[in-house]
């Protein structure tokens, strides 16, 4: 009976295999006659030349192989086209969607397809897997560096201006700013009040074991009411509020708009802020309080230089959860008016306009993407080296 090749790597095998789907039965480009009119989609063999649809096979299926066969250690040299491939994805989408509008109508449109959202998920998936496999040393992350150079360049040389999203962008790129702004300051805005009235809350918690369950009972209602019902249920209070005292208009607060956006998101952001400050401060020793006071300190030198720096990367866990959650969550918010990138979303979703609607989606993603992988930096660096 044939022995079968033993699996090295499940997330290598799973990256590969959802790489070569694109082969069948996915769309990999779509071409729509204008913005509005239903698309063709369009195969990966149909869309691209055969040079490029055949080093994807190659590509994918080395990989393929390389997740049964070959050392547990990844070398670096296997880092570098599986660092470059995105780059080179893109530059060959962007060539084939010029190719394919250069023999259509004016107003004609192409839209990146399902193959291409699932051949760069494929890559992330990839890199993943190869870097968990890697050595420690500093030159594996080259590779990756001159990749996310090659990435931006495509993307500032505008080799992607005749897909319909960049299309999107470009005809709308002020109040794409604007938008991305906007919704950088209520996120920023709503973690940073949250963050104030949660991190002394959480020790208040830590410290009076009384209050514990009925606070996080509370912040546990909060946080099952769906995003958008909460945003409709302080709305009507403002408007009262503000009616009331009128001095809360002239300061520009509103019944709608940012001001229900703001409230809201700071409560939902309490909660993983609390629990992670009390988690983070319970789960310091008592053997190191104890040699602080053994050492002369008093409570708030304990409190500043033993168990705030031991409790550290567990809070910024929570500020991290709060962060990416309210990333997402903002993008609701402009349906009650308070801008930001849902504004793109929901225009979209009026419109029937795919494009539009990625327009918000993808930076939206990719601003929850950056935040998660800022704040694991930021836990990294807060962790003592002892216990990484």
């Amino acid at each position: 009976m044939p022995v079968l090749p033993r699996l090295r790597s499940k997330v290598l095998f799973l990256g590969s295999i959802l790489g070569l789907t694109v082969l069948w039965p996915f769309a990999f480009l779509i071409f729509r006659a204008n913005r509005i009119a239903p698309g063709e989609g369009l195969s990966l063999f149909q869309a691209v030349p055969w040079p490029a649809w055949l080093g994807l096979i190659l590509f994918w299926g080395y990989f393929l192989l390389r997740s049964f066969a070959g050392s547990e250690r990844i070398r670096t040299l296997e880092l570098v086209p599986a660092a470059l491939a995105p780059s080179c994805l893109l530059f060959i989408v962007g060539e084939s969607a010029t190719e394919i509008l250069s023999q259509a109508q004016p107003y004609a449109r192409v839209s990146m397809g399902p193959g291409v959202w699932i051949s760069l998920i494929a890559f992330f998936i990839l890199l993943v897997a190869l870097y968990s496999r890697t050595g420690s040393g500093r030159g594996v992350y080259i590779p990756l560096g001159v990749g996310a150079a090659l990435a931006l360049w495509v993307l500032a040389s505008g080799q992607l201006k005749d897909l319909s999203l960049v299309t999107e962008l470009i005809q709308r790129r002020e109040r794409f700013v604007s938008e991305l702004v906007n919704h950088l300051w209520i996120t920023g805005l709503s973690v940073g009040l949250s963050t104030l009235a949660g991190v002394p809350l959480g020790f208040i918690v830590f410290r009076r074991a009384w209050l514990r369950d009925k606070t996080f009972y509370i912040l546990n209602i909060v946080q099952t009411i769906p995003s958008l019902a909460l945003f409709g249920l302080l709305i009507a209070p403002l408007a009262m509020l503000i009616t009331a005292v009128p001095l809360l208009k002239e300061l520009g607060l509103r019944g709608i708009g940012w001001t229900p956006a703001i409230i809201a998101l700071t409560l939902y952001a309490m909660l993983p802020i609390v629990r992670n400050t009390y988690a983070g401060f319970a789960a310091v020793e008592p053997e190191l309080a104890e040699a602080g006071r053994g050492m002369g300190m008093n409570r708030v030198q304990l409190l500043f230089l033993v168990e705030l720096p031991r409790a550290l990367p567990i809070l910024l866990s929570g500020l991290r959860i709060a962060c990416v959650q309210n990333v997402g969550n903002t993008a609701v918010a402009a349906l009650i008016g308070a801008g930001g990138l849902g504004v793109f979303i929901f225009q979209g979703l009026g419109q029937s306009a795919l494009d539009l609607i990625m327009l918000g989606a993808v930076p939206t993603i990719l601003l929850a993407v950056g935040v998660d992988a800022l704040f694991q930096l930021l836990i990294r660096l807060a962790t003592p080296r002892g216990l990484r």
